[in-house]
């Protein structure tokens, strides 16, 4: 169960369902860096802690676009 998070966790969030989106039509290494910062400010955010489910599957998904990152 996840309690209420705040405003800034819900838009970094939607940020990240853009970004993600954007990469589907056009993959780049340089948007996956930037899917990859936003990842990891989520994952440093305090309401994470408040989402136990969503932060295991924001583990997961920062290792993938580290990974996606890292590609040429």
């Amino acid at each position: 169960m996840c309690l209420k998070t705040s405003s800034e966790f819900n838009h970094i969030e939607n940020w990240l369902v853009m970004l993600i989106n954007t990469y589907k039509k056009n993959p780049s290494s340089g948007l996956a860096k930037t899917i990859y910062f936003y990842l990891n400010k989520l994952l440093k955010h305090d309401d994470i802690f408040f989402c136990g489910e969503k932060r295991c599957e924001y583990i997961v998904m920062q290792r993938f676009w580290h990974w996606h990152a890292l590609q040429k």
